[in-house]
């Protein structure tokens, strides 16, 4: 696991409701927390490549979006629900508990809130919750081939 995402979210990684992710199953054979921490380590690469390139992004921000963005599957009603209305609602979800749980900032709650555009309509505001989009995009694609 990279450094960063035991520096900025271990307070995260140790909360019971993370542990909780351990056991929902998301894309067949994966649970919430192994995708999320796969896409806090992708969307980290993916920073890195950017700041190259002049693009500023908080590795915070990164990492803490990035394993918060499917947090509101914890919720039974959210994970017992059918997919198409999971897309919808787990967003929502996810950000109110990132922001009463978890203290997510404006950046990290709305890379959150969005990640699931262009099914939720509106697009992220912050070049954070871009990346965590593409990242949660590309590792969805790679666990459903597995």
């Amino acid at each position: 696991m990279d450094k960063k995402i035991l520096e900025f979210g271990t307070d995260i990684l140790r909360s019971e409701r993370f542990q909780t992710a351990k056991q929902v199953k998301h894309h067949k054979k994966h649970t919430v927390a192994d995708h999320s921490i796969r896409v806090a380590e992708c969307a980290l690469r993916m920073g890195d490549a950017l700041k190259k390139k002049g693009i500023e992004v908080e590795d915070s921000d990164l990492v803490r979006g990035a394993l918060l963005h499917d947090i509101g599957m914890t919720e039974e009603k959210v994970h017992e629900s059918v997919s198409f209305v999971k897309c919808f609602t787990h967003p929502r979800m996810g950000a109110r508990i990132a922001e009463r749980e978890y203290g997510a900032n404006k950046v990290q709650r709305n890379s959150v809130r969005r990640h699931m555009w262009p099914a939720c309509i509106i697009p992220p505001l912050f070049a954070a919750g871009w990346i965590i989009l593409a990242a949660d995009k590309y590792c969805s694609v790679k666990e459903l081939r597995k």
